[in-house]
């Protein structure tokens, strides 16, 4: 797999935040560039997740199940926990 080309950026950063940043980075003995790599991946990762997330219950919000829907649910829930009960563990 080819590497990807990293840029370089320059982030004001205010000192006490530079200071958690290097001591968090040498307990987990990576670079300082690398932690931050790291930390703005996961960031947008979760902010994407709660995207998805918030589009989920949009979609709820504006075509919620059945009753129907619901009862077939609920009776696959109970198949599910007889099966369940009846397996040998």
């Amino acid at each position: 797999m080819p590497r990807k080309k990293n840029r370089i950026i320059q982030v004001p950063v205010p000192e006490d935040l530079l200071r958690e940043l290097d001591e968090l980075s040498g307990k987990r003995d990576q670079s300082r560039s690398a932690l931050i790599r790291e930390a703005c991946a996961e960031y947008i990762a979760n902010l994407a997740e709660a995207e998805a997330v918030r589009r989920y219950i949009q979609s709820y919000d504006e075509m919620p199940e059945t009753e129907e829907e619901r009862e077939w649910a609920e009776m696959g829930e109970r198949e599910l926990a007889r099966r369940l009960a009846e397996d040998e563990w």
